[in-house]
């Protein structure tokens, strides 16, 4: 039978930075923040590189400079921002930049077959010096990228109303930050994961199928947007959080638990599966009793990431059940939360797959 080539998508990062005179306070934060947003979009090139290419657009703005730092460059030719190309100063036309670089990078990949974009837009302060287009201008062409593109968008502000600003540009996914270098820094930080996250949906979601039309690619992006929310808090998530000793479970829990791709479940949480969950000696993946087996022990982080989707597929597919996933990889497998949680990504938003708090600590 012959196998179809897997098509990659193009994901392009498009960030509008503003720089106008009141962003001097955290300029230094803005620099090393953005610098550390494309570190993390190297590593979801990396992750997920048998599914997407990754490119970087940078806008910086005041009212005396629009200006296109970086312009779809592939992730990897990216250099570090510094503050030679990043001084603060005059006011905010916030509408013209977001209206020269969204049209600029419409116009460029509107024909491509597999290709979306993600927007975000980092701002200290309101709209006071656009020229070119109007707050109902932007309302309208955010409202046709995300409906027919399925393009996402993201607003961050500080000193105003982000949820008011960012609704009136029908932008759903916002997060407002403390105007100062430590709220710019957690700014960037929550930026990362929620990217991270969106990577992984993307991947799961429609980078790994050829056989997907460009009008059913845009319908599924656009579901997603309305769907899903960017920038979370804990407390959205304390009901699905793993308990640290399974010993008994419900009807309809299953316990996930790390294994060998032999199955030889000997130690750890895997021995567990086979005393209480009906795990079965010799199956290294997938469903068994009341449990459900992911290899951690074949190499690297990198090995464990297609079982991982597969589990999260598998588990979208079966809401009736509920998923408590160990701490796999953590124990004999020698790998730390920091290196296995961004793999569960993509689980955030299945509601019935529960994650150790450590894992959500690095998520969220």
């Amino acid at each position: 039978m012959e196998t179809k080539d897997i098509k990659k998508t193009q994901v392009y990062n498009l960030i509008i930075l503003d720089k106008s005179g009141s962003m001097s306070s955290i300029a230094k934060a803005a620099i090393s923040g953005f610098n550390e947003t494309v570190g993390g979009i190297r590593s979801a090139q990396e992750r997920f590189k048998d599914t997407q290419e990754h490119f970087v657009s940078l806008m910086i703005f005041c009212d005396c400079e629009k200006t296109m730092v970086y312009d779809m460059v592939p992730v990897a030719e990216v250099k570090e921002l510094t503050s030679k190309e990043y001084r603060p100063c005059c006011c905010t036309p916030l509408y013209d930049a977001m209206g020269i670089s969204i049209n600029a990078l419409y116009k460029a990949i509107k024909d491509k077959e597999d290709a979306t974009a993600v927007v975000t837009i980092i701002t200290d302060g309101l709209e006071n010096a656009s020229k070119e287009y109007s707050g109902k201008a932007i309302k309208a062409l955010v409202e046709r990228m995300k409906d027919e593109e399925g393009w996402n968008f993201a607003y961050i502000g500080t000193n105003q109303d982000v949820a008011a600003t960012s609704a009136s540009l029908s932008i759903d996914n916002h997060m407002a930050f403390e105007d100062d270098e430590a709220g710019m820094t957690e700014a960037w930080e929550k930026e990362r994961k929620s990217k991270m996250s969106m990577f992984s949906r993307i991947s799961m979601g429609f980078g790994a199928t050829s056989v997907m039309s460009r009008e059913e690619r845009k319908a599924f992006r656009s579901q997603e947007n309305r769907s899903t929310k960017n920038y979370r808090d804990m407390s959205e998530f304390s009901h699905r959080v793993t308990p640290d000793n399974i010993s008994r479970l419900n009807k309809n829990e299953i316990f996930v638990f790390g294994s060998n791709l032999a199955g030889v479940h000997g130690g750890g949480a895997a021995r567990v599966a086979v005393e209480k969950f009906g795990a079965i000696m010799g199956q290294g993946v997938g469903l068994q009793g009341q449990s459900y087996a992911i290899p951690t022990m074949q190499g690297g982080v990198n090995t464990i990431l297609p079982y991982v989707e597969e589990f999260i597929r598998f588990a979208d597919c079966h809401p009736e059940l509920t998923f408590l996933v160990t701490r796999i990889g953590c124990g004999i497998a020698g790998f730390t939360p920091k290196e296995i949680a961004p793999l569960f990504a993509g689980a955030v938003n299945v509601e019935n797959i529960h994650l150790p708090k450590d894992f959500w600590d690095e998520l969220i």
